[in-house]
């Protein structure tokens, strides 16, 4: 045979087999994020991530729909693994969410495809392609979920993250995408691309060993950080008994961490020993005469008044002098009802996840209501709109669970004063919205006078799927990545630690007082740090995600033109200069074979 013929005969092989090569092709893309994410955390991989997605609709571009439904399967492995630890908060909403991250996978395949079946010519898309539908993910879409983006692993490589002070994690990704298209584009002939794209891709690290984007330091702020270990099952329905032990062992970390002397102690979401720090909604309970049952070591039973442990954080708070970050809940018209089996019952007009600034041991009235719920697991995207239905799948797929916050309504930092006098801000992501840039940008502003993010998280629900944690502190790095503004996150459970204005670690853990020894997760304990305060911002606080809107709007309008119809002269090139499937090399004119 030919070797022509032979070729030709190969290409035909290939695009008989879209679903073998959209399943292997997904499969090696999971195994090789696996391996560019935490814990195994070899960032280099990132780089070729996307190369057998990209083959893959390459050479199954004549079925885009079906090699990207495969590539989905495939994919569905990695996002299961990565997400492993939903199996402890909701089995039955592991699968959906597992099948709906892959399903974005599957589009942005399918996009792909049927881009580069329209024409080669427009290989130079599929980073555009692929930032497009990131960030349909991590933004546009089910309020945004910005984790396990392309970028990410880079965090520890300044060289390949600097552009982000730029044009943001986002724009980050564009570039990880770049070399792996040049592959495609140097199989597909695309010289002037495979030119550029090598271009791009060698000058991005290469100017990265020259520039600085982010700000200097010239001061520091002293922060203790307490590190709680609330196990999340016991946290769900935190008892009074619970609230009591915990609140014993609080109190000695917060006086150990008073002797370190610092300017601020912070410690994590939601660990108010009370119900609530806010003063109306204090007043309403005093008003109750509300108490709790408890049994004390000696086996006799005890009335608690609801009131006394938040009392008991006040009155330390004012004998030690320190201001406190403490995160718990207020509420907007606090009525405490009586149940018929027994008990009390806290309804409100809103209920709110917040950061509370305590100082002069008096109730907060500085406070940051968190604006970004966590979507599926404080809200549930466009079905919280429906209380019934709301009520329904809960019941059905997260028994235990309350979708029943509030978002707040301003993005603000929070101001208090350091035992020396100082007047400081401090922006207090909560949580997830660590994770969000637009949030963060928003919290610290285009100009100095935010000190450092504090985010207060509980990182509890992940249980002991360390994995998930280690993830959770990789996005909050790219916040200082992107702002250049240092950050300290103080996490129920762990990872505790402190992130520098180029988003190095420069501190994480804590240490036991009782031991001394280093506490990672699953423990808690006490750390002083030194956090710099950046004299400055980077660019990206004024630009923001443009690159991202650019990639999102740009990939709806390409996708669009896939739809329109194909002028005869302009049809699809076919695989690596072969003909396509019914063509003849000789002998057909090309208006022949339209005809």
């Amino acid at each position: 045979m030919p070797a022509a013929d032979a070729t030709n005969t190969s290409t035909r092989h290939h695009a008989s087999r879209p679903r073998l090569t959209g399943l292997v092709a997904g499969l090696l893309h999971g195994l090789l994020l696996a391996l560019a994410f935490p814990p195994a955390g070899f960032y280099g991989f990132v780089l070729i991530a996307p190369l057998p997605l990209f083959w893959a609709c390459w050479r199954g571009r004549d079925k885009p729909l079906v090699v990207a439904f495969w590539i989905g399967v495939g994919v569905m492995p990695w996002w299961g693994l990565a997400h492993i630890w939903i199996t402890a908060v909701s089995a039955l909403g592991f699968f959906p969410l597992a099948a709906l991250l892959s399903g974005y996978t599957m589009l942005c395949a399918w996009c792909i495809a049927r881009l580069l079946r329209r024409s080669l010519s427009w290989i130079w898309a599929v980073p555009l392609i692929w930032v497009g539908v990131e960030f349909l993910r991590g933004v546009a879409l089910f309020h945004g979920y910005p984790w396990y983006l392309l970028a990410h692993p880079f965090a520890d490589a300044l060289v390949l993250a600097w552009p982000a002070a730029f044009i943001g994690t986002f724009g980050v990704s564009l570039l990880a995408a770049v070399p792996a298209t040049a592959i495609i584009a140097w199989l597909s002939r695309k010289r002037t691309t495979v030119v550029a794209f090598a271009v791009s891709a060698v000058a991005w690290p290469l100017v990265g060993l020259f520039v600085n984007p982010w700000p200097t330091s010239s001061s520091v702020l002293k922060v203790a950080i307490i590190q709680t270990n609330v196990a999340q099952n016991r946290k769900i329905a935190w008892s009074a008994e619970q609230r009591y032990n915990d609140w014993q062992r609080m109190r000695d970390l917060i006086v150990h961490a008073a002797g370190l002397e610092p300017d601020v102690i912070v410690l994590p979401e939601a660990m108010t020993p009370g119900m609530t720090l806010d003063p109306a909604s204090l007043r309403t309970e005093t008003e109750e005469d509300l108490y709790w049952a408890r049994e004390s070591p000696d086996g006799v039973d005890e009335r608690i008044s609801a009131t006394m442990l938040t009392e008991e954080l006040l009155i330390y708070q004012r004998m030690l002098g320190i201001p406190i970050l403490i995160g718990g809940a207020a509420y907007d018209n606090l009525d405490i009802v009586e149940r018929e089996q027994g008990g009390f019952r806290y309804q409100s007009d809103a209920r709110y996840n917040t950061v509370f600034v305590i100082e002069d041991g008096l109730p907060p009235t500085e406070r940051y209501d968190k604006v970004m719920l966590t979507p599926f697991g404080e809200t549930m995207p466009y079905i919280s709109a429906s209380p019934w239905l709301e009520r329904q799948l809960l019941s059905f797929g997260a028994e235990g669970m309350q979708f029943d916050l509030a978002p707040g309504e301003r993005l603000e930092p929070v101001s208090m004063h350091t035992p020396s006098g100082e007047q400081i801000q401090l922006a207090t992501p909560i949580c997830f919205e660590a994770t969000m840039p637009w949030v963060c940008r928003r919290l610290v502003g285009t100009e100095p006078g935010v000190a450092a993010m504090i985010n207060l998280t509980n990182d509890g629900w992940f249980g002991s799927w360390d994995p998930a944690r280690l993830h959770h502190l990789l996005c909050a790095r790219w916040r200082s990545i992107e702002t250049g503004v240092a950050m300290v996150r103080c996490a129920n459970t762990g990872i505790s630690c402190v992130i520098d204005q180029r988003g190095k670690i420069i501190s994480i853990g804590v240490l036991d007082p009782r031991t001394s020894e280093e506490v990672l997760s699953l423990g808690d304990g006490v750390r002083l740090v030194e956090v710099p305060i950046a004299d400055g911002r980077t660019p990206y606080t004024r630009i923001g995600d443009i690159v991202g809107w650019i990639c999102l709007v740009g990939c709806g309008i390409l996708l669009g033109l896939t739809f329109t119809p194909i002028r005869p002269n302009n049809r699809s090139e076919d695989r690596s200069g072969e003909p396509e499937r019914g063509e003849h090399r000789s002998g057909t004119s090309p208006k022949e074979h339209n005809a």
